[in-house]
């Protein structure tokens, strides 16, 4: 049954090469004399690969993984010593795991991204007792998170601004006109008194000229619609007095006064 149990853990590729041995110690003693080699190779391996190892935008389960795999296989090979003598009572085992322990939390606060975690950083090492390698880690996945919900918002408070100002932007060149309201002030479509640009003042992606040119064409009607002749001379002012003398609240005279002189530059005319 021993035999069996060996045999099983071996690689499959590797089960043919080895020799089939009734007792299990003599299988044993094969095994490890033909794979047993020195580690240190391996051991300098790892270690170059902890110290390359960085986060570099990954996220904190996957940065963790990576770490912990390599943590793992040099405990291995560096396995903390054990008292043999059975009579040791300082806790020197439990000492020097711990002392690997956070050995183990400063590379893997060496290794994460400064921009991002470095405040966080500063305050775990801050504390006196340096917290464990579970607490850290909890710790860090937690502002992992809060960062990611921070940077959710911004994303989309930034989408809404720029579809509140393609939409402003979109009605403000007057893309969507409705041509069956006409404006009383200028005479053209689209608008009303109360989105004349002539009244409201014109956007900045309004051109010069075709503003001048609404300008003069809006108060040539607007004068037409108040009685005001596009005439030279006192008619034109004659008519403009009568005109806002009527809408005033001044006396009958003056106005029968200003309706006569009208009718004579009539006359002469």
């Amino acid at each position: 049954m021993l035999v069996s149990w060996i045999l099983n853990t071996i690689v499959p590729g590797l089960r043919s090469t080895v020799t089939h041995m009734e007792n299990a110690k003599d299988l044993w003693e094969d095994i490890k004399e033909r794979f047993s080699v020195v580690n240190g190779l391996r051991i300098q391996q790892l270690k170059a690969d902890l110290e390359d190892c960085k986060q570099h935008g990954m996220s904190m389960v996957a940065y963790y993984g990576k770490l912990k795999t390599l943590w793992d296989e040099l405990a291995n090979y560096e396995q903390i010593p054990k008292c043999s003598c059975g009579g040791c009572k300082c806790g020197i085992t439990s000492l020097l795991e711990k002392r690997r322990e956070e050995e183990e939390v400063h590379q893997f606060l060496m290794g994460l991204d400064d921009v991002n975690y470095g405040t966080v950083c500063s305050n775990i090492l801050a504390a006196d007792p340096l917290p464990l390698m579970n607490r850290v880690y909890s710790t860090l996945v937690q502002e992992e998170r809060m960062k990611n919900i921070t940077r959710a918002k911004e994303e989309r408070g930034e989408v809404m601004g720029l579809t509140v100002q393609a939409g402003s932007r979109t009605k403000g060149r007057g893309e969507t006109k409705d041509r069956s309201v006409v404006c009383s002030n200028c005479g053209k479509t689209g608008h009303d008194v109360g989105g004349c640009f002539q009244l409201i003042g014109y956007p900045d992606w309004w051109g010069e000229r075709t503003r001048s040119e609404g300008r003069t064409s809006g108060r040539g009607k607007a004068q037409q619609r108040n009685g005001i002749s596009a005439g030279r001379g006192r008619g034109g002012v004659a008519r403009a007095n009568a005109a806002q003398v009527a809408g005033g609240t001044t006396s009958n005279s003056v106005v029968e006064t200003e309706m006569f002189g009208l009718a004579g530059l009539s006359t002469e005319q």
